[in-house]
């Protein structure tokens, strides 16, 4: 299991939620996401936002995108999507 933490988090159920730790699991899939409350080992900060895609149903992949709009809340042009395995 890995975990990155990120400015923002958006998940299509709840939209965006800041400061928040997702889990992915060996099989790269979604597992959990919780706030990011205190320093927690083995966790990887990305700048940007972390954004949750429904892969196959009921089963989440997670994608950083930097750079983002932080004032609009949408990607820029530039934005690159790069999967978290």
């Amino acid at each position: 299991m890995k975990r990155f933490a990120s400015h923002y988090l958006y998940k299509p159920e709840e939209g965006y939620l800041k400061r928040h730790i997702v889990e992915i699991g060996e099989d790269g899939y979604f597992i959990r996401s919780f706030p990011f409350m205190e320093e927690i080992e083995s966790v990887s900060w990305v700048s940007g936002v972390i954004v949750l895609e429904e892969n196959i149903p009921g089963k989440f992949k997670a994608f950083h995108l930097y750079p983002f709009d932080f004032e609009k809340m949408q990607p820029v042009d530039e934005t690159q999507r790069i999967p978290l395995q």
